[in-house]
């Protein structure tokens, strides 16, 4: 359930992946805690303790509280760095999600696909793997938007853009 919770909460309108292209992880790392703290104020439902990143700025770990009790590692990958996906994506055995981030200014290329006597890898299908591309990356790590869907526990006042009325929209039976 925490996956479907964190998809709905990084699910924003995509954003230009070209303000990657400065390089700066530290940056996008700092973005993601102002963005969790804002996802906060907005969905009071939604608490947590204060993430911890690790030394080199590309993983950050958080632990909800409500409205799960889960631990969740965000990571972030940069073009220089990136490897395709593989076991070690899938994380420390105390994590429940982990949330890939690939911040680069283009989409990876898909992977070759596996010879036919392995048709599955390790980690293939594995639930608490989640990767975010680069348009929706941005969109969180460097525009900011606010997410399309809070939830069902989010507050009346803090409406999720799908729930914003629209100019010319009539109502049923056309008024």
């Amino acid at each position: 359930m925490i996956n479907d919770y964190i998809l709905a909460l990084l699910s924003a309108p995509p954003a230009n992946p070209m303000e990657f292209a400065d390089g700066q992880p530290a940056l996008w790392m700092d973005n993601l805690r102002k963005w969790l703290d804002r996802a906060a104020e907005l969905d009071h439902s939604f608490r947590f303790d204060e993430p911890v990143p690790d030394q080199d700025n590309r993983r950050l770990r958080l632990r909800t509280r409500l409205p799960l009790a889960s631990t969740t590692d965000f990571v972030i990958h940069t073009s220089a760095g990136f490897d395709r996906p593989g076991p070690s994506w899938a994380g420390p055995a105390d994590c429940d999600l982990v949330v890939h981030f690939l911040c680069m200014t283009d989409r990876p290329a898909a992977p070759q696909s596996p010879p036919r006597e392995d048709p599955c890898t390790p980690w293939a299908g594995r639930e608490g793997l989640l990767v975010v591309e680069p348009r929706w990356a941005a969109a969180v790590l460097m525009a900011h938007e606010a997410p399309l869907f809070w939830g069902a526990s989010a507050r009346e006042e803090s409406k999720s853009l799908l729930d914003s009325p629209r100019s010319g929209a009539g109502g049923a039976g056309g008024a």
